[in-house]
């Protein structure tokens, strides 16, 4: 005998483009949103039931709809409309969650003036949202994927344990280069997103910067800490930072020597290093 003992379903990668025009000046967002409910839907799963079951492309549409009227100011505020929606319009759904990832696109400055309808694209970063709404309670955390970060120097790694396998050498003058992905927790269902998400950026690419780095996992808790310091509306802040390796190339075959300039960049195997910041 089988049991199911947890389910969801919803709809994945639901790609949405919004141009505002308020006249002559245009403003843009483009997203991706991922939706998936909880609830009564055993009967799906177990009978082929499809009485409890609001069809995955009805959510689609339903995003299409209601970015029509949304203003889609910030990417929570939507998340936060479409959850509730799902749980209207589905009375035995006892949650919805909603994860809105955004393509960031820059207006393109001509002649020192920001254009009014054209921008620029290009990189991998997304700001990202997940809002997870039950009968009772919601639950907002946003953050930011795919930051890519370098420095070139005050970055170092001494005084690790070295055993029988160990080839690493100490430095401390190294490359380091990471992928930021930072989650943070919203103490509150009503915030200033877009100034919180700016100023929380901000403070983790200053840290980075400006930081003598003794090991990847130190530099993750002072980043961590500065977010927390910048934004009193957060609770606790994740991040996830794989450390991508620049490596010094041997030219000495070639009758060269190589003063910490050439490098190979190396994304795998890299280190993965993760870490979850809170407010004492």
């Amino acid at each position: 005998m089988a049991k199911l003992i947890h389910d969801s379903y919803g709809k994945s990668k639901v790609r949405l483009t919004k141009v505002t025009r308020n006249g002559d000046r245009h403003e843009i967002r483009e997203m991706s949103v991922d939706i998936a409910l909880q609830g009564d839907f055993e009967r799906c799963y177990t009978h082929g039931d499809n009485a409890s079951i609001l069809p995955t492309d009805t959510m689609k549409n339903t995003v299409y709809a209601l970015a029509r009227d949304h203003p889609l100011t910030s990417i929570e505020s939507f998340a936060m409309t479409l959850s509730e929606h799902f749980l209207k319009t589905v009375a035995h759904c006892t949650s919805s969650s909603i994860d809105i990832s955004e393509v960031p696109w820059q207006r393109i400055s001509v002649g020192g003036k920001p254009h009014d309808h054209s921008f620029i694209g290009g990189s991998n970063e997304r700001r990202i949202t997940r809002v997870v709404r039950s009968r009772d309670d919601v639950m907002i955390e946003s953050g930011i994927d795919h930051m890519l970060v370098l420095k070139t120097t005050r970055s170092g790694f001494v005084g690790y344990i070295k055993d029988q396998f160990t080839t690493l050498k100490p430095t401390t003058d190294r490359i380091f280069a990471t992928s930021v992905k930072a989650l943070w927790q919203y103490n509150t269902a009503d915030a200033d997103w877009n100034a919180n998400f700016n100023d929380i950026r901000e403070v983790m690419i200053a840290v980075f910067a400006g930081q003598d780095s003794l090991a990847v996992q130190q530099t993750l808790y002072v980043m961590g800490a500065g977010a927390l310091a910048a934004c009193d509306a957060i609770s606790e802040i994740t991040l996830t930072m794989p450390n991508q390796h620049r490596l010094l190339v041997n030219l000495e075959p070639f009758g060269m020597d190589n003063p910490n300039e050439i490098f190979v960049p190396t994304d795998e195997p890299h280190g993965l290093i993760r870490g979850t910041v809170s407010r004492e």
